[in-house]
């Protein structure tokens, strides 16, 4: 007994400690009851739960064993991996509570429904929850997450209606190194504290409503991957910024409206292997550190570069849809049009410039604002009211060709360059009403006009470098613009006219006593001998009422038979004309007429007359044609009211002419736009195209005009005669009694005769000829 009392004694401690270690290990391998119910709410919630193959009769998900795809540490669940299982079903709103979760990965599932909230997971350092169908997220889903490193949502349907936007605390997430959010509906601007956050190297916002600029804050930023590309409403500005971000190895930010040019100091990008650029507004010339950059991945694809292509170093390469003077690589672009891109480059490249600048030679592609004489040299730069800001180029001074510069009313600021002094052909240089500063070159021989530059002084901006020119404003539209009295030796040729004064003066006694007479004899014949085909627009006259403008059309006048057809049309009317098929609408507005001397007015000057200033019969067709244009559009030919594509009738006419659909929408509406007058409106249509040719030599001249239109009047038809009696008139009478018939018809109703119209078809008579059958004369 005492032996076994004393076994027993001696077991008793070992027993204890045995049952203490057991109690222990339970203790230790049982989950977090809250880790618990979390994590049987996510396997309830789920429609197809099966695919996890969590045990149903065990409530130990961290085991031993633990279960499939759930990972712990001391009895709390830290990592949830269920990744490309096709799960369906939304998550549990008490997520959160997983306090110990650092890593989750929920992408490429099928989840659905409201995100929950992931505030207070301060452990959460990697959550992957991309790839899912999650339709919205809550405001406070960003809330403390301190300890985030990667956080990736792409492609989820989060507030598809509205959009949503990256919330302020977020940027508690400091040691936050990728933030993938691409085709999420992120919506408004890129937020600026992205840019301070000192650990970010990946950012992928690709695919969303993103707008605005690249924010400043990112100047300097070590991201090195940034995808801004397919913008919904479209990200926009400079992206100069990015050229400080020397760690970027990747950039994208193609499909959206960035505009201006690439900065010259994208070379220093050294990192630098994906670069897309595609589909935006960019413009300029590619720098030559870019061109030099041994990329992976070029692409600058439907934008605006300007100049020669460079040859890149690039493996992948690609350039297409940019207006490049030249269409291979290496090949240099013609010094004019290098000297005038400079220019652009200097003024910002105003769109309407840049859609308009391009080819290798301005004169035969017809830049705006450009104008050249007959051996192709440029002689005159156009520019006016033209919205340029920026300052002047010095490569301006290699167009040694140059006689004339309108660049007033601008918003060019800086100084006027030296070198502009070199252009020895240069007469008149306008720069009025711009923002120009001191100091001013001196110019020799050229008239220097200024008025309007606040920064410049008085005397300044009333300087001129000739004594014998005056400091108003000029322009292609007024009579001094042709003035060609430009040298100090022009005081001395006129002292020597005076010489010849006195006998002309003489001689023009004797003019004035014949000129009544020959003014009378011309007068007296042109009313007998009308020009054989004529078409005249007459302007308006005093006595006219409301401001009336008549037209005529004769149709070959010599020949007795054909009449003229004419109309007129008061302000503030619509008429119409018809001949036939020929159908032309006038319409005409009070005060429209802008008048200045002899120079033309502006919107029907032909080119070279606006650069000459000398007047030909093809100048004339050009304003006709411009005309017709106003005829068949309602349309002023000229229009600041009017979008800026349409300013300038002539310009729009030409890019619609080509298209008989075009054409027929552009008809004043208050035509009769029938199926049987559309040709006959394409014909005009067509001849007004022809009239406004650039070259004089490819304008026909007004005969051809006058026969064209003519061709449009309608035809005479035989009637169709069925019987012998016609108005009533039996023609098998004989001819008194047949006279006496159509005397008594005549008599009862002449409503529809024109007597005027009638005299003025009968031909003039011959001289000589007898004044009736009675006279003695008659034969």
């Amino acid at each position: 007994m005492a032996t076994a009392s004393h076994l027993t004694l001696a077991a008793a401690p070992l027993f204890l400690l045995l049952s203490l270690s057991i109690f222990s290990a339970a203790v230790h391998s049982a989950t977090d009851p809250t880790d618990l119910a979390v994590l049987n709410q996510f396997r309830k919630n789920l429609e197809n739960a099966e695919l996890l193959r969590w045990p149903a009769n065990n409530n130990d998900p961290c085991g031993p064993p633990s279960w499939p795809h759930v990972f712990c540490s001391g009895g709390r669940v830290t990592q949830i991996q269920v990744q490309g299982l096709g799960l369906e079903g939304p998550l549990p709103e008490n997520f959160n509570q997983l306090s110990n979760l650092f890593n989750i990965g929920l992408q490429r599932n099928q989840f659905s429904g409201k995100l929950p909230s992931f505030a207070g997971l301060s452990q959460l350092k990697y959550a992957y929850l991309d790839y899912n169908k999650f339709d919205s997220i809550p405001s406070d889903f960003f809330d403390g997450l301190v300890n985030l490193e990667v956080m990736a949502l792409d492609y989820n349907p989060l507030n598809a209606t509205a959009g949503w936007s990256l919330p302020p605390a977020l940027r508690g997430s400091a040691q936050l190194t990728n933030l993938t959010l691409m085709s999420c509906n992120l919506a408004g601007p890129l937020p600026e504290f992205l840019g301070n956050m000192s650990s970010l190297q990946v950012l992928r916002l690709s695919k969303n409503r993103l707008s605005g600029s690249i924010p400043a804050s990112f100047r300097g930023s070590v991201v090195s991957q940034l995808w801004l590309n397919d913008q919904a409403v479209g990200m926009s500005g400079s992206i100069e910024i990015v050229s400080t971000m020397v760690s970027l190895t990747s950039l994208w930010l193609h499909g959206n409206h960035f505009t201006g040019r690439i900065p010259e100091s994208i070379g220093d990008l050294v990192s630098l292997q994906d670069l897309d650029l595609n589909g935006n507004d960019l413009v300029g010339l590619i720098p030559a550190g870019l061109s030099g950059m041994e990329f992976v991945r070029l692409d600058l694809n439907n934008n605006h570069f300007l100049g020669p292509v460079p040859k890149f170093n690039a493996a992948n390469a690609t350039y297409k849809s940019n207006p490049f003077c030249l269409p291979n690589p290496g090949d240099l672009c013609a010094p004019a049009v290098m000297a005038l891109l400079m220019f652009l480059d200097g003024v910002d490249y105003p769109s309407r410039l840049v859609g308009s600048w391009s080819g290798n030679d301005p004169c035969k592609s017809s830049w705006l604002g450009v104008a050249c004489d007959p051996s192709g040299k440029i002689i005159t730069l156009n520019l006016p009211n033209s919205n340029l800001s920026g300052v002047l180029s010095p490569s301006i001074a290699n167009l040694q060709s140059l006689t004339h510069v309108y660049l007033q009313s601008n918003n060019i600021s800086g100084v006027i360059p030296t070198n502009w002094t070199s252009l020895k052909s240069l007469a008149v240089l306008d720069l009025s009403d711009n923002n120009l500063s001191p100091p001013l070159p001196k110019f020799s021989g050229v008239k220097l006009v200024l008025g309007g530059n606040p920064l410049l002084n008085p005397s300044q901006n009333n300087s001129t470098s000739s004594p014998n020119l005056n400091s108003s404003s000029s322009s292609p539209s007024s009579s001094d613009a042709f003035n060609t009295t430009r040298h100090p030796t022009a005081r001395k040729r006129l002292n020597k006219l005076y010489v010849i004064v006195a006998p002309v003066a003489c001689f023009s006694v004797i003019i004035c006593l014949v000129l009544p007479l020959s003014m009378y004899l011309c007068k007296k014949r042109r009313g007998r001998l009308p020009h054989p085909g004529s078409l005249v627009v007459h302007p308006r006259a005093p006595s006219d009422s409301g401001s009336t403008v008549k037209i005529a059309v004769a149709d070959n006048t010599n020949r007795s038979a054909s009449s003229p057809t004419s109309a007129s049309v008061n302000s503030g009317q619509s008429h119409v004309i018809e001949a036939g098929n020929l159908v032309i609408s006038v319409q005409v507005l009070r005060n429209r007429s802008v008048v200045t001397r002899l120079a033309g007015t502006f919107g029907y000057l032909a080119p070279e007359y606006a650069v000459t200033g000398k007047i030909t019969t093809k100048a004339d067709v050009f304003s006709f044609g411009v005309v017709l244009m106003e005829l068949l559009t309602g349309m002023m030919a000229l229009d600041e009211d009017r979008p800026e594509e349409s300013h300038y009738l002539v310009a729009w006419f030409w890019q619609i002419k080509a298209s008989k659909e075009k054409v027929m929408a552009a008809v004043d509406a208050a035509l009769d736009r029938k199926e049987d007058v559309s040709d006959s409106i394409s014909i005009i249509a067509e001849l007004a195209g022809h009239c406004t040719a650039r070259e004089p030599g490819q304008r026909p001249d007004m005969g051809h005009v006058v026969n064209v239109l003519a061709s449009l009047v309608e035809k005479w038809k035989p009637m169709k005669d069925e019987d012998e009696e016609y108005c009533g008139i039996d023609y098998s009478l004989p001819l008194n009694q047949m006279v006496k018939g159509w005397q008594e018809a005549e008599g009862k109703d002449v409503s529809h005769m024109d007597l005027e119209d009638s005299n003025g078809s009968i031909p003039t008579r011959p001289a000589g000829f007898a004044d009736s059958f009675t006279s003695v004369d008659g034969r």
